[in-house]
């Protein structure tokens, strides 16, 4: 067995042998491993801390497999709905921990008490009229897309001014809290929801900075609108 060894035939040979089954075996594995492709979720657009994600912001991008992390987001229907935690960049490799549920992200916060993340704030607008606040239906933690107008020539112009703002709070004129007036009828049952008022005066946003000019501009004008997105039944 020791001279089969020393024979250089039979080394070279064997040399061979292995060159062939790198050569055809395992190199053309690795690399089908490597040139796989998969299909990944990346932004049309930059969005910033506190906007909610919608289907139009999305896009499927095709990609490397090889080494790609499972924390990837690989369908829109992961993120559609939830709320970017931070500034996310367009074109950029979207991670779960990046989005959250409306539900969280009320409850986060750095200690500013209103779940508030760098980034955003506070802003209260107040209505042109009821109907333009959804007429008492609208409460804290929807989600709304807001429409302005403006009269041109004799003809008004409707456009979407912004998508997926988040509400914080409704209040009447007398900066009554909505929700707390439906926690107190719901706790008398002898009361009569006619004896609330209901009427939506001001709107408080949770708004990033762009979106804050915006709604003070509409709010100027005069010229506000909102429509309330599909949400889950309320208790």
């Amino acid at each position: 067995m020791l001279k089969l060894f020393k024979n250089k035939i039979f080394i070279g040979a064997m040399c061979l042998l292995l060159a062939g089954i790198l050569a055809f075996v395992f190199l053309p594995r690795l690399y089908g491993a490597q040139s796989g492709t998969t299909e990944i979720v990346k932004l049309r657009q930059t969005v910033e801390s506190g906007t909610v994600i919608t289907d139009d912001m999305l896009t499927v991008a095709e990609v490397g497999a090889y080494g790609l992390p499972d924390s990837v987001i690989r369908d829109k229907s992961e993120i559609t709905g939830l709320i970017a935690g931070e500034t996310v960049y367009a074109g950029e490799y979207l991670w779960r921990d990046c989005f959250m549920t409306p539900e969280a992200y009320g409850q986060g916060g750095n200690g500013t008490g209103y779940g508030l993340s760098d980034g955003t704030y506070l802003l209260t607008i107040a209505l042109p009229s009821e109907s333009s606040g959804l007429a008492g239906i609208l409460r804290a933690g929807d989600t709304v897309d807001v429409y302005g107008y403006s009269d041109e020539s004799g003809s008004a112009v409707v456009n979407k001014a912004l998508t997926g703002v988040i509400v914080y709070e409704v209040l009447n004129d007398k900066l009554a809290s909505l929700d707390d007036l439906d926690a107190k009828l719901k706790a008398d049952s002898d009361a009569d929801a006619s004896d609330y008022d209901f009427a939506p005066a001001y709107v408080v946003f949770v708004v990033n900075e762009q979106q804050a000019e915006t709604l003070i501009g509409l709010e100027k004008d005069k010229a506000l609108h909102l429509t309330l997105r599909g949400t889950e039944a309320r208790p």
